[in-house]
């Protein structure tokens, strides 16, 4: 494996304080959270966020917030529909993580990552489509990262990302490591 599975600096953490700006729309039964650049433009470029196994709420709101003020459509997907894990979860030591692992897989996830990306490129015409990815969500950076699919993709501290799918990439990656 070319990255550690997650660590214990992965499940500590607060919420931040603030109103997300954004709003959440539902793509395919899939809820995404959108974080729109000023004006609400319809830019040519985006970004695909892929949360870690905290999922989309707030602090990845925030943080995508943050990137569309920069002047990208930022689209966040719930990868986990709804079982993303919690701060308190990890406190409580009530994570079966095996099993939490066991229904989140690509299997699982990459059709949703698949129909994002055909929404951005030809329902709003994206022509440049960046990711970010954060933890486990870095190793969904890696299996897109190919020609027609992301363009450019950044990981920060990667888990679970297997050699194949480094050597697959076709586009420039920045990572991030803890």
């Amino acid at each position: 494996m070319t990255s550690h599975p997650p660590s214990s600096c992965c499940t500590r953490g607060f919420k931040h304080e603030g109103t997300a700006t954004g709003e959440i729309k539902t793509i395919d039964n899939i809820e995404t959270y959108f974080a729109y650049p000023p004006n609400k433009a319809s830019p040519d470029r985006a970004i695909l966020f892929i949360t870690d196994v905290l999922g989309i709420y707030p602090n990845a709101q925030f943080l995508a917030d943050d990137l569309a003020a920069r002047g990208y459509l930022v689209a966040m997907p719930d990868l986990f529909r709804g079982d993303a894990l919690t701060i308190s979860q990890f406190e409580n030591q009530e994570v079966d993580f095996p099993t939490w692992l066991g229904k989140h897989t690509p299997e699982t996830m990459d059709p949703i990552i698949e129909r994002l990306i055909k929404y951005l490129r030809e329902e709003k015409g994206v022509k440049k489509l960046g990711a970010v990815g954060y933890c486990y969500g870095v190793k969904f950076v890696c299996r897109f990262l190919k020609e027609g699919k992301i363009d450019v993709g950044y990981g920060a501290h990667p888990s679970f990302v297997t050699p194949e799918e480094l050597a697959g990439i076709t586009g420039p990656l920045s990572i991030s490591a803890a």
